[in-house]
């Protein structure tokens, strides 16, 4: 028989929802599910999950608002073994700065979204410049986003439900520049610069997974004009996107810098 079990944390401290439905998922059998009621949306607890079990649950809305939501969490995996590897050694730029520093612990614990504000945070920092984000949990997804904002992550925990999560924002480098000469290894991502009579306009996607480095580029071309260029700078060279700006009516040229550092330049064509 199918287990199921019940959790209405409406009651309950906010502080103290989060363990106690990980106590539960820890015992829950491959098969099994909980049927969690709360008085909220619980997206926070959707991402650590992804963070931490990812292809281990399913997760279904069962009821959705305003005042009661309920979700089915089914476990359809067992949880797979921890890497023996141990992790990244600390970066030197991983360092506290004075008002770096934004603690979203009790938004998460109390159930609310905080991606808009360390987002916000993230826009006020300068190139070479670092955001600490303390949290819950390992925000594994949020390195993605930031990612594709020019950021590179490192992460610390310090205990159970204690994290500092160190997001550095890339110098910017030319696309013609050879990575290896330069003081970091990307640039920023959508940086704009004048040449001539159009933009370069600049893009970074050589820390990017497929396919989301061609869905970057295929969106950023959209906003060039006239004689504006686009500069990718790639770990690899894009093949398959040739035939993609061929179709969208798009030039390109493409140059080799490195062993994984590709210069992919773009442009309308004309007449």
């Amino acid at each position: 028989m199918k287990t199921e079990v019940l959790m209405d944390v409406r009651a309950m401290i906010p502080r103290e929802r989060h363990p106690k439905i990980f106590a539960a998922w820890d015992a829950l059998p491959v098969g099994g599910a909980i049927k969690l009621v709360n008085d909220h949306n619980p997206k926070p607890l959707y991402y650590q999950f992804q963070a931490e079990h990812a292809g281990e649950f399913r997760w279904t809305i069962v009821e959705s608002g305003p005042d009661r939501w309920a979700v089915l969490i089914e476990r359809v995996a067992q949880a797979s073994a921890p890497a023996a590897a141990p992790g990244e050694p600390r970066p030197d730029w991983a360092v506290e700065s004075p008002g770096a520093l934004l603690d979203v612990r009790e938004d998460l614990r109390a159930g609310k979204e905080p991606l808009g504000r360390i987002l916000g945070e993230a826009a006020k920092v300068a190139e070479g410049g670092v955001l600490v984000v303390r949290a819950t949990f390992d925000p594994k997804p949020l390195y993605h986003v930031l990612g594709a904002q020019g950021f590179k992550a490192w992460a610390e925990r310090l205990s159970d439900e204690d994290w500092k999560i160190y997001f550095r924002k890339r110098r910017r480098a030319s696309c013609g520049a050879h990575h290896g000469h330069e003081e970091d290894d990307g640039q920023d991502d959508g940086t704009v610069a004048m040449q001539g009579p159009g933009r370069v306009v600049r893009l970074d996607v050589s820390d990017l997974e497929p396919p989301e480095p061609m869905i970057r580029i295929l969106q950023e071309i959209q906003s060039l004009k006239g004689e504006d260029v686009l500069e990718v700078s790639h770990h690899r060279e894009p093949v398959p996107l040739y035939a993609e700006l061929e179709a969208a009516g798009f030039s390109h040229e493409t140059a080799q810098l490195g062993e994984n550092s590709f210069c992919i330049r773009i442009w309308r064509k004309h007449g």
